[in-house]
């Protein structure tokens, strides 16, 4: 399969003992000669948009995007009509990053959109050039057609679900503890 920008990425079981990317889902939003990024999907935070935005009053969750530039949020969401500077990057999935967060905030307080609509990242996953390309030859990740709904999953099974569908013989894994050394 060719890498693009609307693929899934998958942490095989060689990332196991890996904190950040230990049985991980990330949806890529870009990906060409100069490098990729993408946000992991399957990583809740304790945190809620509302404990950083007091002016928010909405229990809404923040997701861990990945290990890189952690001190921003991002945000995917499915609205460029109400949010026009976003930048679409799944054109059949109908997928947009960012956009004008003071209109994000306006949208969310009016109840125009909600968790169905967007969803909010601390950091990102991100690879230099051809770096990807090579952990996915060193057996790192395993790439697979983006076919979820990011905002209607059940963040404790997409992997387990992921891993055998893209392979039965990982059905092994399907049990496996966050942290085997645990077990």
């Amino acid at each position: 399969m060719r890498l693009s920008q609307n693929n899934i990425l998958v942490s095989t079981p060689e990332l196991l003992m890996d904190h950040v990317f230990n049985q991980a889902v990330i949806l890529l939003t870009e990906h060409n000669k100069g490098g990729s990024m993408g946000f992991i999907i399957n990583k809740p935070l304790i945190l809620r948009l509302n404990d950083i935005f007091q002016d928010i009053p909405l229990n809404i969750q923040l997701w861990s995007g990945g290990p890189v530039d952690v001190a921003n949020m991002y945000y995917i969401h499915n609205v460029p009509d109400l949010l026009p500077e976003s930048v679409l990057f799944n054109k059949e999935k109908e997928l947009y990053i960012g956009g004008v967060f003071s209109k994000v905030k306006e949208l969310l307080k009016n109840g125009t959109i909600n968790e169905q609509n967007i969803k909010f990242f601390l950091g990102y996953s991100g690879w230099g050039a051809g770096q990807l390309i090579q952990e996915i030859k060193e057996k790192a990740w395993f790439v697979a057609e983006n076919d979820l709904d990011i905002f209607n999953l059940n963040p404790k099974n997409i992997w387990k679900d992921k891993i055998v569908q893209i392979n039965p013989d990982n059905i092994i894994w399907k049990n496996a503890p966050i942290n085997p050394h645990l077990n």
